[in-house]
């Protein structure tokens, strides 16, 4: 179900890209899905004893100050998705799917990227989005 769920998430944004049909709903609607499938999943592997409780509350405080910068920003403030935030989700959910199949380094590699990923991105926000 995770793999499906990742996949139709991925050709949605290439289809809504290609043919360049966006809208605002799903501007808003397609990250909500993605921090509930990252989040979801997340929770999931720390039950299984399979992803430190630690690295899901660092990309949960992320998401949290994210949307909340979001939420404080004007109406006619537009905060698009990065290039950096679009890699950040796919390799958090790299991360989680090597999780859920692997142990090892492998994994850790993965988090590691995707943790650097979720803090750079999350400030990246917070210096060019910030209410002056």
């Amino acid at each position: 179900m995770f793999v499906v769920a990742g996949f139709t998430d991925l050709f949605d944004g290439i289809v809504a890209r290609h043919t360049k049909h966006t809208t605002q709903f799903g501007a808003y609607l397609d990250p909500l899905a993605d921090k509930i499938l990252v989040l979801g999943t997340g929770l999931a592997l720390v039950s299984a004893h399979r992803l430190v409780v630690w690295v899901l509350f660092l990309i949960l405080i992320r998401e949290l100050a994210v949307t909340g910068l979001r939420s404080i920003l004007s109406r006619d403030q537009y905060m698009p998705a990065s290039y950096a935030a679009k890699w950040k989700t796919t390799v958090q959910l790299i991360a989680l799917g090597a999780s859920s199949v692997l142990v090892g380094v492998v994994p850790d590699i993965f988090w590691a990227i995707a943790l650097a990923l979720t803090l750079w991105t999350g400030f990246e926000y917070f210096y060019q989005h910030w209410p002056r």
